[in-house]
């Protein structure tokens, strides 16, 4: 029995002496040790000790993997030992600069060295063993990348060679970012308003470019208006139809937005117009075209089976649905057709958003209005015709529209640009028999534009 307990683990120096140490059996105490290198020199080596321990001092003269057998009577055993002129310089990767704590969604800079790697030498950063951040390049030793995360917890990093041999790691933990105060403001909004008043809301948005679209909103539901940002500025003019503390919003994310809260107080008239929420919870896409109204297009819904002038307000909901149905599953539109439907009893309900371009005229440019029924030949009821003037007054007054019966140029589906007047019927636009007979006399439309003309 013959055998190495102790060789060299890594290559050695030319002429560096080392040492060999084995055991072989007592049979062998006093027996001479045979060395050949590489199968071709052989030479003597030391007397086996009584307890069979053995140990060769040696060395080589030249470089390359050279074969030591080790042979006495009949057991010999081989080892190879690489001989070189300098010994490997050992590469060695570290971090030398991590941010213990990193807040989520921020960069930051992590540094560390690369000793005996050689310039341009590309290194893996990765994360967690799987998530590759960087492939950072060896400049004089060092190495450096920018990291930023976007989920909380701690994140194991690593540096890695480009082999896999020669790696570090390091962890930083992604903790939360403190809340940042809103770029959005309000400027000096209104504690108090009516309801049916028309009212300007301004603001600022910090560093929002021009043309940036915000998001005017109240009771976290309803949209008011979508507002563009100018000069770091933005206005919006809206109203409200219900009283009470109304929360309003000024959003550009859900991470930037201002609030305020406003009071709406019944106004000093009788009239209002019963909210979209009335009769049904599902607002007005907001996607449709904005609407910045030019004039009023008065209709008829051409439905049978009108209401009574004493029907209830269930009633009246129940029939707001029905339009609804028809103009959205039958006709194929994204919301009711019409701004603005007024009842028989005189009451007034708000259809689609007035700040979204209808589906009543084919133009479409201005607020629709309808009578609901068919007023072909049968003349609408005075509460039908007050609530029209007083609607329409609304409008107009909110709308800028100071003069309703004087013809001025205006786009037309069906005859080309013809004169009318800034309240006109739907037969005025499009080859219908909408809103009843010619001129809109059933629906006294003469009297309607006389009517608000005289209170504008």
């Amino acid at each position: 029995m013959l055998q190495v307990t102790q060789a060299p683990q890594a290559p050695v120096l030319v002429q560096q002496r080392f040492s060999i140490l084995g055991i072989a059996s007592t049979t062998y105490a006093g027996r001479t040790l045979r060395l050949t290198v590489d199968g071709f020199y052989t030479t003597n080596g030391p007397v086996i000790k009584p307890d069979g321990t053995w140990q060769v001092d040696f060395l080589f003269q030249q470089t390359g993997n050279r074969r030591l057998r080790i042979a006495v009577g009949t057991d010999s055993t081989e080892i190879i030992i690489p001989v070189v002129d300098s010994v490997p310089q050992t590469r060695q990767l570290r971090f030398t600069q991590v941010p213990t704590r990193l807040q989520i969604g921020q960069a930051a800079v992590i540094e560390g060295t690369a000793t005996n790697f050689p310039d341009g030498s590309a290194l893996f950063l990765r994360a967690d063993g799987q998530f590759e951040l960087a492939r950072p390049i060896v400049r004089l030793g060092k190495w450096q990348a920018t990291i930023g995360f976007n989920q909380l917890g701690k994140r194991t990093l690593e540096i890695i060679s480009s082999d896999g041999k020669n790696r570090a790691t390091a962890e930083v933990e992604i903790v939360a970012a403190p809340p940042r105060p809103p770029r959005l403001s309000f400027t000096n909004p209104p504690q108090q308003a009516k309801v049916e008043e028309t009212i300007l809301l301004t603001g600022t948005a910090e560093n929002y470019n021009d043309g940036d679209q915000l998001v005017l909103r109240v009771d976290q539901k309803v949209e008011l208006a979508r507002p563009l940002v100018r000069a770091e500025q933005w206005q919006a003019q809206t109203l409200f139809r219900q009283t009470g503390n109304r929360l309003v919003e000024i959003i550009g994310s859900e991470q930037d937005k201002a609030q305020t809260i406003i009071q709406v107080v019944q106004g000093d008239t009788g009239f209002k117009v019963l909210p979209r929420s009335t009769w049904t919870g599902t607002p007005t896409p907001t996607s449709l075209p904005n609407l910045q109204p030019k004039g009023i297009t008065i209709h008829h819904t051409f439905l049978g089976n009108a209401l009574s002038p004493n029907a209830a307000i269930a009633d009246e909901v129940a029939r707001m649905r029905v339009i609804w149905n028809g103009h959205v599953n039958g006709n194929g539109w994204l919301d009711i057709g019409y701004h603005f439907i007024i009842m028989p009893s005189g009451r007034v309900y708000a259809a689609r958003s007035e700040t979204k371009r209808g589906s009543h005229d084919v133009v479409n440019d201005g607020l629709g209005v309808a009578f609901d029924g068919i007023y072909s030949s049968v003349m609408i009821n005075s509460q039908m015709y007050n609530a029209a003037v007083a609607l329409c007054t609304i409008l107009c007054k909110r709308y800028g529209i100071t003069d309703t019966v004087t013809p001025i140029p205006t786009p037309t589906a069906d005859f080309g640009t013809r004169n009318l007047p800034r309240i006109m019927g739907h037969r005025d636009r499009v080859a219908t028999e909408c809103p009843g007979s010619e001129g809109g006399r059933t629906v006294r439309l003469p009297e309607i534009r006389q009517a608000v003309n005289a209170q504008i």
